[in-house]
């Protein structure tokens, strides 16, 4: 009786190398693509909360704030436009706050001014008085994102409506998506990575979703955001 030869034959370990390498190539693209679109998701969720947590605050306050950003449909880094407690040098998004004691501790009566949100603490004495739009700043996941606003100006009254009838939409989308020709804009489907959107309406009400354009070659401002 012949003896059974363990183990495999030259032309099987070529098969099975051939095999591993096209499951690996179309494996490690996809499981990369979805750490990128991981890092979207997780930071429209750190956004919405934080836009939640400002809500309750204000409302706790009883304070008023009125936010201005430099520019609208426009993708910058977050520290450069919601992420301003950090103090970066490119930031020039604006935050003014008041309510009764602002008022008193400013010398502004009529709320003309107010105070910056973020810093409210060197006014009241109180580090928990100081307000922002994102809790945890500065993430790992902060530096992989960019965000834009749909419009320039909102503002907030307690106990979280806002100063005017309309909505704004935070656009959240990850830095593979920007456009080789222009760095603060992104591309829909680039990459096969969506765009979330965090919004906030004139009831103050707070939803998380994908910004959806009207057709796949319009501008992004063209879009809305479906909430989930």
């Amino acid at each position: 009786m012949k003896n059974k030869k363990d183990g495999f034959t030259l032309i099987e370990m070529v098969v099975t190398v051939s095999l591993l390498s096209i499951a690996t190539a179309a494996t490690v693209p996809m499981i990369t693509r979805n750490r990128w679109q991981g890092d979207v998701n997780t930071y429209a969720y750190k956004l919405e909360s934080g836009l939640l947590d400002l809500k309750a605050k204000l409302g706790k306050q009883k304070t008023s704030c009125l936010i201005e950003f430099p520019t609208a449909y426009s993708f910058q880094t977050p520290d450069n436009l919601v992420e301003f407690s950090q103090g970066s040098s490119g930031n020039t998004t604006t935050m003014q706050c008041c309510n009764s004691e602002i008022s008193q501790l400013a010398n502004d009566p009529d709320c003309s001014t107010g105070a910056p949100g973020y810093s409210l603490s060197t006014l009241t004495g109180r580090e928990q008085d100081n307000l922002r739009i994102v809790q945890y700043e500065s993430t790992p996941t902060s530096k992989a994102v960019r965000v834009a606003v749909s419009t320039t100006k909102f503002g907030f009254t307690p106990p979280g409506t806002t100063l005017n009838s309309d909505q704004i939409s935070f656009l959240i989308c990850h830095e593979r998506s920007l456009s080789e020709d222009d760095s603060t804009t992104c591309l829909p489907g680039s990459n096969k990575l969506a765009i979330r959107c965090v919004q906030i309406d004139g009831a103050g009400e707070v939803s998380n979703g994908l910004w959806k354009l009207e057709e796949p070659t319009s501008a992004i401002s063209s879009g809305s955001c479906q909430t989930t």
